[in-house]
């Protein structure tokens, strides 16, 4: 009896450990869909939005996206006073505002070759040399991307590069690997400018030939420049190729395989390396890209793939094979407000006054209807 009872323990034992695990696992899928709900809704509001305001959206976002590169770029290499104003930041914003992205990128190439001439004219040259191969490279190739080329910057300067390039091979393409790299190369001319400002103050560089050498070197030798720019390519080219397969889940396995390749193309660079990168920044970062990439995912291919149709079809030339996915869609909250107006009671002389115009209008029928005959 006491063998059996032992038995019996264990066995319901195992049966509330099933049910609390079967519990847990459908409040994490409640929750998922909740998160997911969220998202989706937010994104129909914000498309309704976008498309009434859009007229004055842009222009905003564009002189908001300009204001801050240039502060940022005054913030770190304003070595030029005339520039360094932030009323010349805000009246080229403006401008930048109503004009191409191009524009903006040119302006803050000028702006940093200016602050960089204030350093040494060599530095401005080889800074020169660098933007142009960009722009012959950024033109030919992804000229619609330059708030890419910002945004990597930007990233690079907050120390958290790694956040960008899950999110990059799922919304665009493998073209994108240009104005990403040229923004890790940009980023790190500036962060340059700092030590050569002091070397060149305290005199240890007095020959341009030695200034140029030093420039050369201290971008060449520059181990984690190329460890960081290695990286971004590397795990844009793995999540779009990945997204691009023919199976399910694609996007899912996309964010998965490219984040653990990006966290161990990093790792493994900075042990051989010793670049001097900041361990808790790389996986707080990869965690983050992770969770920007499954945010796209939501809001750029939301499908359903447990209602997936296969349809066949044929004309006079062709079978035709057809995968239907469908989207997951959130309806949107249909408002109607309908008047309802009170019946009006009519009252004993509206009733009179009633009767008395349509014995007008029956006369005047009448009236009509006669004819007059002249003999």
């Amino acid at each position: 009896m006491r063998i059996q009872e032992k038995g019996l323990k264990k066995y319901f034992s195992r049966l509330n450990k099933l049910e609390r695990f079967y519990n847990g696992q459908k409040k994490k899928k409640i929750i998922v869909e909740e998160v997911m709900a969220v998202l989706l809704e937010f994104k129909e509001k914000f498309r309704r939005f976008y498309n009434k305001y859009d007229t004055y959206l842009v222009p905003a976002l564009k002189f908001i996206v300009a204001l801050v590169s240039f502060v940022m770029l005054n913030a770190s290499i304003g070595y030029m006073e005339k520039l360094n104003n932030p009323v010349i930041a805000i009246l080229i914003s403006v401008i930048c505002a109503f004009l191409p992205v191009g524009f903006t990128i040119v302006m803050l190439s000028l702006f940093m070759v200016a602050h960089l001439y204030a350093i040494s004219v060599e530095f401005a040259l080889i800074a020169l040399c660098v933007v142009l191969l960009m722009y012959l490279l950024y033109f030919r190739f992804a000229s619609k991307s330059g708030y890419l080329l910002i945004l990597t910057v930007f990233m690079c300067w907050i120390k958290m590069p790694f956040v960008l390039p899950v999110a990059v091979g799922l919304c665009s393409s493998v073209i994108s690997v240009v104005p990403v790299s040229f923004g890790v190369i940009i980023y790190y001319i500036i962060n340059t400018a700092s030590v050569y400002e002091t070397a060149v103050t305290n005199k240890s560089l007095t020959e341009s030939m030695l200034q140029v050498s030093y420039l050369i070197e201290s971008l060449v030798k520059n181990k984690q420049l190329f460890l960081v720019m290695a990286a971004l390519a590397v795990t844009i080219i793995i999540v779009y190729i990945v997204r691009r397969l023919k199976i399910d889940y694609a996007w899912g396995y996309a964010i998965a395989i490219g984040s653990v390749a990006q966290f161990v193309v990093v790792v493994l660079g900075e042990i051989l390396l010793k670049t001097g990168l900041n361990i808790i920044l790389i996986v707080i970062s990869v965690i983050l890209g992770a969770l920007a990439g499954y945010i796209c995912n939501i809001l750029f291919f939301a499908v359903d793939f447990r209602r997936t149709e296969y349809v066949q079809y044929e004309d006079d030339e062709y079978y035709y094979y057809v995968k239907a996915v469908p989207k997951i869609n959130v309806a949107g909250e249909d408002v109607r407000v309908k008047q309802i107006n009170a019946r009006k009671t009519k009252k004993a002389s509206d009733i009179s006054d009633v009767r008395q115009s349509k014995s007008t209008t029956a006369a005047t029928e009448e009236e009509d209807d006669i004819y007059f005959i002249d003999k």
